[in-house]
């Protein structure tokens, strides 16, 4: 819960509900309430509500799509829900999306108007901010780069249903590559980074894959979209194991400086940008008429 000012007031934190969309939709409003209650006020008194979802959101519908990770999401009318709970102003929007504001209005994407922010976890995700705005595509699936054709090891006994670049750069593909290559028992890339820092050399030739992978994505963006700045997020992305050594890889792969920096907001980008985009939907919204 945030002020008027997008400043935040009030938080807790929740697994998300395993059973699907309308679960996931019930339990977002009982945050809501408890939110409420911890500060003292009622919950349909909040004047704007904005809910970051990981998917591809088209504005004119309010339909979601590309959205694996919450089953049931995409047949959902998550909006409407919203809207029957919260009233008219409840919004949607991209998770990355917000995490792009987020650094936008508060982190190391300040002073940029060109920008991408690139997330690398469990999936991979990138929020564009255009000329500063954010670039949301025809039907709002700009960057959804999942399926970007990078990578892809053919060998690889990730589920089909992901992406060619998820394949090679998300949390399960990273695993799995460490297990093929021989590495001892690891269930997670959090274990892989911690036998990197005891000097497996698995792990760290796993992770100089994994960079290089991630550094033809960026390289990629830059020569489209000639950006100021490529902000890391994400459980892996703002990993300085990761994060440095893509930064040594781009001078090979890319003829003009890139830069790159980690989240300065790290796993709360997304947070405070929905916090920040409300904030500014409520200002339009109570502004005078000129």
């Amino acid at each position: 819960m945030a002020d008027a000012s997008g400043q935040i007031v009030a938080e807790l934190t929740e697994p998300t509900d395993p059973r699907g969309a309308a679960h996931v939709a019930e339990q977002i409003a009982a945050c809501a309430g408890k939110l409420a209650q911890a500060v003292g006020m009622e919950g349909t008194r909040a004047r704007h509500v904005m809910v970051g979802l990981p998917g591809a959101i088209d504005l004119r519908t309010g339909r979601v799509s590309l959205a694996p990770n919450i089953p049931g999401l995409e047949n959902f009318d998550i909006l409407g829900f919203l809207r029957d709970h919260f009233g008219p102003d409840a919004a949607i929007d991209n998770d990355v999306n917000l995490a792009m504001l987020g650094e936008r209005a508060f982190g190391c994407a300040s002073q940029c108007r060109n920008a991408a922010f690139l997330a690398l976890g469990t999936g991979v995700g990138l929020g564009l901010l255009i000329d500063d705005r954010l670039f949301r595509g025809a039907s709002g699936s700009a960057g959804e780069i999942a399926d970007l054709p990078i990578g892809r090891d053919p060998a690889s006994q990730i589920p089909p249903t992901s992406g060619a670049f998820e394949l090679e750069v998300g949390s399960f593909a990273i695993v799995d590559r460490y297990r093929r290559q021989g590495g001892t028992a690891a269930a997670t890339v959090r274990e892989i980074f911690s036998r990197l820092e005891q000097g497996d050399a698995v792990a760290e030739s796993v992770l100089d894959t994994t960079a290089h992978w991630v550094a033809l994505a960026v390289v990629s963006l830059q020569s489209l979209l000639d950006l100021e700045l490529v902000v890391f997020g994400g459980s892996i992305g703002v990993r300085p194991e990761l994060y440095e050594r893509v930064q040594r890889a781009l001078p090979a792969l890319f003829p003009r400086p890139v830069t790159i920096a980690p989240s300065r907001l790290g796993d709360r980008a997304g947070l405070v940008g929905a916090a920040w985009a409300a904030a500014q939907a409520m200002r339009r919204n109570t502004a005078p008429a000129q």
